[in-house]
Order: structure tokens, then sequence, then C-alpha cells
């Protein structure tokens, strides 16, 4: 398979994060002023919610409390998902992570990640992707604050 190119890349996700129901209910627990970094092979993107809609655009996030950095693989792996569960996104993203496709940085306070909707959206992920990231290891909030706290780093 050839690699897309970052316009490509760009396109693909402004599809998946605009149209994907999952990704619609992902962006509902965010705050309207959250801005989301997403880094694509060195294009800048910022994903944010617009009224009820999320909007997926060509530009830096504004003062993001997480950036995800992607390789074209994960961008792949997420828009070929004929998933429109918010927990198997959540598992793709994860995988993405953990095959070293994606970095995660948190950027903001432990605060800004609970007032700004970020535990919603694990929330809303469910059993699921609950039982996903217990098999890692990671249970409980004193544990996910752990993972938070390495992807400071």
């Amino acid at each position: 398979m050839l690699s897309m190119t970052d316009q490509q890349a760009f396109e693909e996700l402004k599809k998946f994060f605009e149209t994907r129901s999952a990704c619609e209910a992902a962006a509902d627990s965010l705050r309207q002023s959250v801005e989301i970094g997403i880094i694509v092979e060195g294009l800048s993107c910022a994903f944010f919610k617009d009224g009820n809609k999320p909007r997926f655009e060509q530009r830096p996030a504004k003062d993001p409390d997480v950036v995800f950095t992607m390789k074209t693989q994960a961008v792949e792996s997420l828009v070929n998902d004929p998933s429109n569960d918010i927990a198997e996104l959540g598992i793709n993203i994860a995988k993405s992570y953990l095959n070293k496709n994606m970095k995660i940085k948190v950027t903001g306070s432990m605060i800004a990640l609970l007032t700004n909707g970020y535990l919603g959206v694990i929330k809303a992920g469910g059993m699921s992707f609950a039982k996903f990231l217990g098999s890692y290891g990671i249970s409980g909030l004193g544990k996910i604050k752990d993972v938070i706290q390495s992807m400071r780093k």
C-alpha cells in the first residue's frame, strides 16, 4: 500500500472526524473552547467542537491540553476502521499508541484535563474500553493519572 501524503491524511481525517458519530460522541464531552492538537507527519491540525459538531482544521490547535502526533499508519488504521463505536475508536487510538505509530503528549494541567471534559470521553468508551485499558494494567483514576503523568515527559 502506498503511504498517503500529508494532505491526503488531513482530508481523510477531516472526513473521519466530522462525519463519524463516534467522533461526535467523543467531542460531545469536551468543553466548547477545547482544542486538541493533531500532528500528522509534521502537518499541524486542530480538532474541536463548533456548537454540537466536531470540526477538524489544518492549523495549529489553540492552547491544546493534549497533542497527538500520528504517523500515516495510525491515520490509515483510524480512517479504515469501519466501527462507529466510541470504545472501538479509543481502542484503535490506544493500539496505535502502543504500536508506536502515535505519540500522545499531555500539555495541559491535570485540572484542565478534569474540567475540560477529557474524562467524559474515556467514560463514554464504556466497559469495553475500560476492559481494554485494564488488560494493560490501567484501571482506576490513580492508574489513569500515572499514565497521564508519563505522557507529560
